[in-house]
């Protein structure tokens, strides 16, 4: 038998009509007893777990079924770090899929590796427009490792592949650092692509396309209407997160963890203010989360404020998400972007 050198992990909660995509992208016939594809069923209740036992007929030692009570999309990725035999791990939601071409080049690379973190690109694919955007990374010198001092210095190359959809880790090392993620609770994500960078001693970044985002669903937990929803579960993560980063000594890794922190930070603000129908509201539950911050870190909510004060801005002229996105993905906008160190 093979050693396994990729588990790919699929959390899985009425996954029904996208799964038997997800997991036809990861067949690659001949490639088979290197991979190692764990389904989690999270308290599915649409029967999507009869599809992933057609998988497991066909092939028995690479497909395999973690049947759990439903405890959210962290608590199926713990399960399945648990249970993976690859040599390294990425997780893949059971309504994305991977680029099937890129699999076999990920393979031999990463069979040869040592790094703690692989960097990937990525496709987001907007199921509504038909859009379809890169998400790269762009190292100076392809195919070798970097620490985290040097993705610091350059993070504009790199920033876009430190994502949940662009990380790989080495097995190993994940549980060595006894990672476990916050469970019952959405954007977890965001957790799950933070801490075990911050103590990762090399990061290897490709320029392989291995993860396709199906984005532009509103049923999806990254919809505007999802997000104000669930907008205590950003709240708390971000605490979480808070908390982690008082174990962190490194000062590039602290670095690493105050954008994460930021972004978060961010995303936050940009729900509550632009999403909120009661704008009122929405500008208090920020400032409210900011007072509290920056008891603690004040050098965060600094970090901030220049975004708060144009959020504010758009909030009192009745600017929505999608006057926003407009903006972000204004030609002006990412060449101001790429000239700054960071925004």
């Amino acid at each position: 038998m093979s050693e396994k050198i990729l588990s790919v992990i699929i959390p899985s909660y009425n996954s029904k009509p996208y799964l038997d995509k997800c997991l036809a992208s990861l067949i690659v016939p001949d490639r088979m007893d290197q991979m190692d594809i764990i389904v989690v069923n999270d308290g599915s209740t649409d029967g999507s777990e009869a599809i992933c036992q057609d998988y497991i007929k066909r092939y028995p030692d690479s497909v395999s079924l973690i049947n759990k009570e439903n405890g959210g999309h962290g608590s199926a990725i713990n399960a399945g770090s648990e249970a993976a035999r690859g040599k390294y791990m990425k997780v893949l939601d059971a309504d994305d899929w991977f680029n099937t071409e890129s699999i076999p080049e990920f393979l031999d690379i990463i069979s040869g590796a040592s790094a703690d973190v692989v960097l990937t690109c990525h496709h987001t694919i907007n199921i509504s427009t038909g859009e379809i955007k890169n998400w790269r990374c762009f190292p100076d010198e392809p195919g070798r490792e970097y620490t985290m001092e040097e993705i610091m210095g350059n993070w504009k190359n790199f920033d876009r592949s430190l994502t949940f959809h662009g990380i790989t880790y080495r097995t190993e090392f994940y549980r060595e650092h006894g990672v476990k993620l916050a469970e019952n609770v959405f954007y977890e994500d965001h957790e799950y692509a933070t801490y075990p960078c911050c103590v990762a001693h090399t990061i290897l970044p490709l320029g392989l396309f291995i993860y396709e985002y199906r984005i532009g669903d509103v049923s999806q937990s990254v919809s505007a209407e999802n997000q104000l929803k669930r907008i205590d579960h950003t709240k708390m993560v971000i605490v979480k997160m808070l908390k982690n980063r008082v174990d962190i000594t490194d000062q590039w890794a602290l670095e690493y963890c105050d954008k994460k922190i930021h972004l978060l930070l961010l995303s936050f603000m940009v729900t509550s203010m632009l999403c909120d129908p009661d704008r009122k509201k929405g500008v208090a539950r920020v400032d409210h989360r900011i007072r509290n911050i920056k008891k603690k870190k004040r050098h965060l909510v600094e970090m901030t404020m220049s975004h708060y004060k144009i959020l504010k801005l758009l909030n009192a002229a009745h600017v929505g998400l999608e006057g926003y996105n407009r903006m972000l993905n204004s030609k002006l906008y990412n060449k101001l972007r790429h000239n700054k160190s960071f925004d």
